[in-house]
């Protein structure tokens, strides 16, 4: 795999990504929950659903049920109707289920994963935004951001290939690494989209795809 890495080259793209975060963080509510049963909830409601559609169903959530047992005391909730994603609430109930027979929400990897609905990003989201321990977040934004700045060709497998996770592992930095990865996830949403917003990129100068394609930018 020829890829245009370095550490300078790393550093670099850190520190735009760090500032470009700081100065566009989006304040959605799961960002600030202590409720660590919330927390999760709201990365399982996250996945593969526009996280502005999931704010409401989130709020209805956290009011209707501050806790497991409060879901458990309820057999069918529709509180995902308006996303069109009724097989979650079979996957919380599940998880609710097991969360109130262990007691306590694991904080380990090994454990979170052989809970109902928590796969590797899951995971590594509760892990990073919620208990602030290093994880690396990986998804098809984060590949696509990845491919096109230190310029390599994505497939929809590359997240799961063993040099992909190495190249992520390398990149996420040990310090400041929630705030680096709340921002690849508001920079990827915002601006390296399929369409990519190369007039508004702070990487731009710098990324092997927008390099390729400068007419595009103006």
């Amino acid at each position: 795999m020829n890829i245009n890495f370095d550490e300078e080259r790393v550093n670099d793209f850190r520190l735009l990504i760090l500032k470009w975060g700081h100065q566009n963080y989006a304040a959605y509510p799961w960002r600030h929950t202590k409720n660590k049963w919330h927390a999760l909830v709201a990365e399982i409601m996250l996945q593969r659903t526009n996280a502005d559609q999931v704010v409401p169903v989130y709020e209805s959530f956290v009011e209707m049920y501050p806790s497991p047992e409060d879901l458990l005391m309820e057999i069918e909730t529709n509180i995902f109707k308006s996303l069109g994603l009724h097989w979650r609430e079979e996957i919380l109930h599940s998880l609710a289920r097991e969360i109130y027979k262990l007691g306590y929400i694991p904080e380990d990897k090994k454990s979170l994963l052989k809970l109902p609905g928590v796969g590797d990003y899951i995971s590594a989201a509760f892990r990073s935004f919620h208990l602030n321990i290093r994880d690396v977040i990986i998804d098809s934004n984060v590949v696509r951001l990845y491919g096109r700045f230190f310029g390599f060709e994505t497939v929809p497998e590359t997240r799961r290939k063993k040099w992909f996770k190495e190249l992520a592992e390398e990149i996420t930095p040990n310090t400041n690494h929630k705030e680096y990865n709340y921002a690849i996830l508001d920079f990827t949403r915002n601006i390296c989209k399929p369409s990519p917003l190369h007039k508004e990129c702070v990487l731009s100068d710098l990324c092997c795809y927008a390099m390729k394609n400068i007419d595009s930018r103006y």
